[in-house]
């Protein structure tokens, strides 16, 4: 008797990856169906999103697999969130910066992306929620923030991450500080800061800032990082210099904790990004982990 084969659904944002991700379609499909996959594949759209597709049919597969962006990503995880049975997620990174596929060390080549599907193993990973919204890896504010989602589409399909330096360049001269009380696990920060964030992940904007700051991606805990606003040339120079020496921890603007619940109080509503979409403008926003919220495939651990 034949055994019955898993099924999976497919989910591919058409606009990803320069535009080339549906052109991978049928090489992704024959993989999956050769390793033993019932396969159903879809495209998003402007009006059915990744989490609108998940939400609709995703309890009727055992695997949900999406290729794109940290944003395709994020949809895809609400969308299962919201599902009666709990479904392991793989992930075909085909965005600008793929941020957490190389925190997870998910290769950003597709098929081999499709390789660690069909070989890897489903493990545990938190996720964060931002008031009602759910975010994979990071929450920010201050400046460049905006980045992700301001560059046009068409932009970052032509150059990629470049889009985004470029982009910093021009708001390098408009650059503002944002005054905040910070309450995280019971300490309390109030500073101007330059930026802040609530992130999981070693690299923030295509940067690996985070290394060897002791981020862990299963451990209920997410990291806080705040950069007060810099008061002179030195200062900035020096902040710079750290970032690119992976030594942000030891520089006096920044300060790192790791923590379950934080809660951010802003004079005035600060526009928030949430895994690179715009997150809106906040006053007073609460984040927590939510420890080993779903399963996404990655390399098995070894014994």
């Amino acid at each position: 008797m034949e055994e019955k084969r898993q099924k999976m659904l497919l989910i591919v944002n058409p606009v990803s990856g320069k535009q080339l991700a549906a052109q991978y379609m049928l090489r992704m499909i024959s993989r999956f169906d050769k390793a033993g996959y019932a396969v159903t594949a879809c495209c998003t759209k402007k009006d059915e999103n990744a989490y609108e597709i998940v939400k609709k049919r995703g309890e009727e597969f055992d695997l949900i697999v999406c290729c794109g962006g940290d944003g395709t990503l994020k949809e895809t995880v609400g969308g299962v969130m919201e599902l009666k049975k709990e479904i392991p997620i793989g992930y075909l990174p085909m965005g600008s910066t793929n941020d957490f596929a190389k925190s997870l060390e998910i290769p950003t080549d597709v098929m081999a992306a499709a390789e660690l599907v069909v070989t890897g193993e489903p493990q545990p990973v938190d996720i964060g929620k931002f008031g009602d919204e759910h975010f994979i890896y990071i929450a920010g504010f201050g400046n460049f923030t905006a980045l992700s989602y301001d560059v046009n589409q068409k932009i970052k399909n032509k150059i990629g991450r470049n889009a985004y330096y470029l982009h910093a360049v021009k708001d390098f001269f408009h650059m503002k500080k944002y005054h905040a009380r910070v309450e995280a696990d019971g300490e309390v920060f109030e500073d101007d800061y330059f930026y802040g964030a609530v992130s999981s992940s070693y690299s923030i904007g295509g940067m690996p800032v985070m290394y060897n700051l002791g981020v862990e991606f299963d451990d209920g805990l997410h990291e806080l990082v705040l950069v007060r606003m810099f008061h002179n040339t030195e200062e900035a120079m020096g902040l710079v210099r750290d970032m690119l020496r992976k030594d942000v921890a030891n520089n006096p603007l920044v300060t790192i904790r790791h923590c379950k619940n934080v809660k951010m109080h802003f004079p005035e509503p600060t526009a928030f990004t949430l895994d690179g979409e715009f997150g809106g403008a906040q006053r007073d926003i609460g984040i927590t982990v939510l420890h080993h919220a779903v399963r996404i495939i990655t390399k098995k651990k070894e014994d």
